[in-house]
């Protein structure tokens, strides 16, 4: 968390509610991809394939198995 709001002071946020959403949830994936050892951009492609081809969501929490 300590990234997101280094960034935010330095480019001074968003200026609107769902800039900050957002922020707020692209922040969260990187963080937990970071701390699962998974990779943010094959998260976020797989998640705009699965929106585009009406199939379910990548799930963001690590598997259990």
């Amino acid at each position: 968390i300590r990234f997101v709001v280094i960034d935010r002071k330095i480019t001074q946020g968003t200026r609107s509610d769902k800039g900050q959403r957002w922020l707020e949830r692209i922040g969260t994936v990187m963080a937990t991809c970071a701390k699962t050892g998974r990779s943010v951009f094959t998260f976020l492609q797989d998640s705009l394939s699965a929106y585009f081809g009406d199939q379910p969501n990548p799930s963001l929490l690590p598997d259990s198995t």
